[in-house]
């Protein structure tokens, strides 16, 4: 298939906007990498044993953020654009994006709150400012901000509920990794991790009944981040119309700041759009 790059300008602000929505749809950290080579296959693995071990990993940081480059592809495009990552925990995900070429140029943002999804598109000059419960898509997944929150954080969830417990899963050892499974009425999550290191290495939602419904949720290039292990590329896979669709995310240097405004203001110029209609802008 070729894939036809686009220069960042009017499209890439709608076409990651669209990609992100189809999926829900300082103290600088040291560079050393941390191996994922998981060479000891003789570990004998115990649920609760290895889901705390996983969730020792979890990073106990109230603040994130980090310069991001955006890759998204779909329906045949591919397009590259560059930004910020902050993120708050418990509070606030926001997603900001700039011109590459012209950093200073924001093209708009997305933002993630415990009730609310705000998308400003500032090419465009529309916006889309509306609970989880009326984003269709977003309702059908069951997707949420906590949802959301454990995604972006690589944390091992369940939803509705603010603790793991071992009982709320199933554990399959395959080879060097060990996959937990938490199957509900409408989606199974499966989380795969790694024997020897419990690191998290993906994320999968599926749907229990309806195989059609897919989203996975794959993390890289660990590196240390405030004494915990993090990801620094994240890739989003999912589906368009039945068509493959990825958003990848590469951190630059994260660091652990709160000089940031939580909450986004959108200009009284701006027109309101219905997030169904912005995501179908890009699949046409």
């Amino acid at each position: 298939m070729h894939i036809r790059r686009c220069i960042p300008r009017a499209l890439p602000a709608t076409a990651v906007f669209t990609l992100i929505a189809a999926v829900l749809t300082s103290c600088g950290s040291p560079k050393s990498a941390i191996s994922t080579t998981d060479t000891d296959a003789t570990l004998i693995v115990n649920t609760e044993q290895h889901l705390a071990r996983v969730e020792a990993n979890h990073s106990t940081q109230t603040y994130l953020t980090s310069k991001v480059k955006v890759v998204a592809t779909a329906d045949g495009k591919s397009v590259t654009t560059s930004g910020t990552l902050r993120m708050k925990r418990d509070d606030v995900i926001q997603l900001i994006l700039v011109d590459p070429l012209i950093g200073a140029l924001e093209l708009g943002r997305m933002e993630f709150t415990k009730t609310r999804v705000l998308i400003i598109d500032k090419v465009n000059k529309q916006y889309v400012d509306v609970p989880y419960s009326d984003v269709g898509f977003l309702q059908k997944a069951d997707i949420n901000f906590n949802t959301m929150q454990s995604l972006f954080w690589n944390e091992v969830f369940t939803p509705g509920k603010s603790q793991l417990q071992a009982s709320n899963f199933k554990l399959t050892a395959v080879a060097s990794d060990v996959i937990l499974t938490h199957e509900e009425q409408i989606l199974t999550y499966q989380f795969t991790t790694q024997r020897k290191s419990a690191l998290l290495m993906k994320t999968e939602i599926t749907g229990s009944a309806d195989q059609t419904y897919k989203f996975d949720f794959t993390y890289s290039n660990f590196q240390t981040y405030e004494g915990r292990p993090f990801p620094k590329d994240m890739t989003m896979a999912f589906y368009i119309d039945g068509q493959p669709a990825t958003l990848s995310l590469s951190l630059g240097s994260i660091r652990n700041s709160s000089e940031w405004v939580t909450r986004s203001t959108v200009s009284s110029k701006f027109t309101k759009a219905d997030p169904e209609r912005i995501f179908k802008m890009l699949v046409r």
